[in-house]
């Protein structure tokens, strides 16, 4: 249970009064609800501002037990909710729901005022690479390290990953990995987050290193490139993943192509048809990939082995990939130009 959400829990063996003064104490925009553990430390019911009043409507006193006056049909969410019972409680305007076990002990209190969903991840962020189209801003910080409006760039994907439920993050370290240790090690001391390192020796291409865990938690693997700035809706990514039942799934951008000339449909030396000026659309890979994590197997142990190699070995084994066009914003930031563009950037983007 995170620090600092024990002040939402009151036991079930309290009075009213004590219930009144515990919200009485809360600060502005806190969510004015306690949740009623009994000594096994299981929720039995929710208690808010409004239960109480009603309460002494009935003449209920405040020496009274807050088991009178709790609701005991409160919400709730579990690690294995559905994406779409968590859109139902937050269309609901509820502000802080209890995520339990199946022992109905909380895990920890999601907060949606900072929380925009639960996904059942497990996220590795790759950090290890040299930065090299990047110099001289490299030549002695870690890429992943440059900052943006004051804070380094795996700090803002860290960030905002949390605010989709995330917890278990892996970061893939190799050049400066001290400096990217130290940093996040400090910064999300006492986060309600569990960050664990994989730290190559020798570069792993892009998703290799994904291969040095013993075992995920999650059913699902988000992994994202730490030198992106982008809005994409993770959720909207996620979910689309699993309603196709992919067993990959890649971020995308477009690529726009504008032909000056008309373009020839031919066979042979026929013409058959042509477009005028036409515009194409690629999709191009974004560097953020969600799979099945059964499907680690395939990446080979102790090799160079690129996420576009994962993708030809699924195809090849008979799995499903497919794309997942970004509708928001999306930066590369491995060139100066990127970098000075992101600089300015951050400060519109809508995250």
């Amino acid at each position: 249970m995170m620090i600092g959400q024990k002040e939402y829990m009151i036991s079930d063996q309290a009075v009213i009064r004590e219930a009144v003064i515990r919200i009485n104490d809360f600060s502005a925009g806190q969510a004015l609800v306690l949740f009623v553990l009994n000594s096994a430390g299981q929720v039995v019911g929710s208690l808010t501002d409004g239960d109480i009043r009603r309460g002494f409507l009935k003449g209920v006193g405040l020496d009274d037990s807050v088991q009178t006056v709790m609701n005991v049909d409160y919400h709730f969410l579990k690690k294995n909710s559905p994406i779409e019972e968590i859109k139902r409680l937050k269309s609901e305007d509820l502000k802080i729901i209890p995520l339990i076990d199946d022992d109905k002990k909380i895990i920890r209190l999601v907060n949606f005022k900072y929380i925009k969903s639960i996904l059942p991840v497990d996220a590795v962020i790759m950090a290890g690479g040299k930065g090299v189209r990047l110099k001289p801003y490299t030549n002695d910080i870690p890429k992943p390290m440059l900052e943006l409006d004051k804070k380094p760039i795996i700090a803002h994907n860290i960030d905002r990953l949390m605010t989709y439920g995330i917890k278990n993050f892996y970061i893939s370290v190799n050049h400066l990995k001290e400096d990217i240790i130290r940093y996040l090690d400090n910064a999300y001391q006492g986060k309600d987050i569990l960050i664990k390192y994989i730290e190559e020796h020798d570069p792993l291409g892009t998703i290799g290193s994904v291969r040095m865990v013993d075992g995920y938690e999650n059913e699902d693997i988000l992994v994202i490139n730490s030198d992106l700035l982008t809005n994409i809706d993770f959720e909207d990514f996620y979910v689309t993943y699993k309603e196709h039942n992919d067993d990959m799934a890649v971020a995308t951008f477009n690529i726009k192509v504008d032909v000056p000339y008309a373009v020839f449909e031919t066979t042979d030396k026929r013409i058959d048809s042509f477009v005028e000026k036409p515009t194409y659309i690629y999709y191009s890979n974004a560097g953020i990939y969600l799979f099945k994590s059964e499907h680690v197997k395939f990446i080979p142990k102790g090799q160079k082995y690129d996420a576009i190699d994962l993708i030809k070995t699924l195809i090849d084994n008979g799995k499903k990939a497919t794309h997942f066009p970004i509708r928001g914003y999306w930066l590369d930031i491995g060139t100066p130009e990127n970098y000075h563009k992101a600089q300015d950037d951050i400060r519109y983007i809508r995250f």
